[in-house]
């Protein structure tokens, strides 16, 4: 992920107090025993043992890369964290030993989300909740004013993703997928997201950055040219007064049945 620590984090925490109130609601508080699977550079990691001081974290990530934000922000919270290197479809973890495991944006990489969220069951404590958030492309995404060029290279990414085994739609699955890998009661939500004219940089950087945009055109799912045509009209349209970006999270959590 590019960009200095601050921004980075200001990036992924998009919406983030929306999603916290809707975690709460699903049975998160503080005192669990928390997983956080596939973490990335860690930056929700940190930023829930912050709100929640009391619990204690393992964050799951399987790339070399991942986590480093959890040493570049230090607190109180980081002692009470443990990072491991494995897979979220093999945890090399006990039966039995959390209250709650979060995916955040994670099961639209994973060609078998189900054996992902039944792995996170097992780890899971009786009466423990797995909530699963992400995306769903069947929702539409509004940018004002319109920035078609945006849309092409969306849709782009979402053949990329799909040729190496995602679904950027998983989001609208979510649901069946906690309910086959064994979830007892199911509960779900869907957040809205807008941006305001100070903050929609962020959430257009957040849709196409400079990491996507290179990582579409080296695969061969966009040009250079196209490339140089969204970042001109990307850069009239911060002009915009009235800019803004909406965007929705899918977010579902399910109960390890007693």
């Amino acid at each position: 992920m590019s960009g200095t620590p601050d921004e980075r984090l200001a990036r992924v925490l998009l919406g983030w107090p929306e999603e916290m109130r809707v975690l709460r609601r699903f049975g998160l508080h503080d005192g669990q025993r928390l997983l956080d699977l596939g973490s990335g550079p860690g930056v929700v990691a940190a930023e829930l043992l912050r709100l929640l001081p009391g619990s204690t974290l393992v964050a799951v990530d399987s790339r070399a890369e991942g986590l480093p934000h959890v040493w570049e922000v230090p607190g109180p919270g980081v002692a009470h964290m443990a990072l491991l290197r494995a897979t979220v479809t093999r945890l090399p973890l006990r039966a039995d030993a959390f209250d709650f495991a979060l995916a955040r944006l994670v099961f639209q990489y994973l060609p078998r989300p189900v054996e992902a969220a039944r792995e996170a069951m097992r780890v899971l404590c009786p009466g423990g909740r797995l909530a699963v958030s992400d995306v769903d492309r069947t929702l539409s995404l509004a940018v004002n004013p319109a920035l078609p060029e945006l849309e092409m290279l969306m849709s782009r990414y979402d053949a990329w993703h799909r040729d190496r085994g995602g679904d950027r739609g998983v989001g609208a699955r979510l649901r069946d997928i906690l309910r086959e890998a064994g979830a007892g009661r199911v509960e779900t939500e869907t957040i809205r997201f807008e941006s305001r004219p100070e903050t929609a940089e962020l959430y257009l950087e957040a849709l196409m950055g400079p990491r996507r945009l290179r990582g579409l055109r080296e695969a061969g799912y966009a040009t250079q040219a196209e490339v140089d045509d969204f970042l001109a009209a990307r850069a009239q349209w911060l002009l915009s007064p009235g800019r803004a970006v909406s965007r929705y999270l899918r977010i579902a959590c399910g109960t390890k049945e007693r």
